[in-house]
C-alpha cells in the first residue's frame, strides 16, 4: 500500500476548509447559477496556485505572485469565487474536481502527468 507524502493531510485539509466556507455561503445563495469560468479553467487555475505555492518556502505566495498566476492561467480570483459560489453545493462536482486537483499534484510531484 503506497502511503501518503509528508504534507499531503494538510494538504487536504486546507482543501477541505476551502471547500466548506464557500459551499456553505453557496447553500445560502438563491436564483439561478450564473455563468462561470468552465471546471477545466478551474482545476487548472487552482493547480497552478497550488503547484506555485509548494515551489515558495513556507508554502506562502504572495499576492503579486497570486495575481500573476491567475493571469497566466487566464482567469480572475473573481472568476474563482464565482464558480465556487454557483457550484460550491454540488458535493458531486466539488469531490470530483479536489479529488482531480490532489491527483494532478501527487503526478507532477512524481513527474508523470495523469489523464483527465
Amino acid at each position: 500500500m503506497r502511503t501518503a507524502p509528508a504534507g499531503v493531510g494538510a494538504r487536504r485539509g486546507l482543501i477541505a476548509a476551502l471547500i466548506l466556507v464557500p459551499a456553505a455561503l453557496g447553500a445560502v445563495a438563491c436564483g439561478s447559477a450564473p455563468d462561470t469560468i468552465s471546471r477545466e479553467e478551474f482545476v487548472d487555475a487552482y493547480l497552478a496556485l497550488r503547484m506555485a505555492e509548494l515551489e515558495r518556502a513556507g508554502n506562502v505566495i504572495s499576492e503579486a505572485a497570486r495575481d500573476s498566476v491567475l493571469a497566466a492561467s487566464g482567469v480572475t480570483e473573481e472568476d474563482l469565487d464565482a464558480f465556487v459560489e454557483a457550484h460550491g453545493t454540488d458535493v458531486v462536482l466539488m469531490s470530483g474536481i479536489w479529488t482531480e486537483v490532489d491527483s494532478m499534484m501527487d503526478a507532477r510531484s512524481g513527474g508523470t502527468e495523469p489523464e483527465r
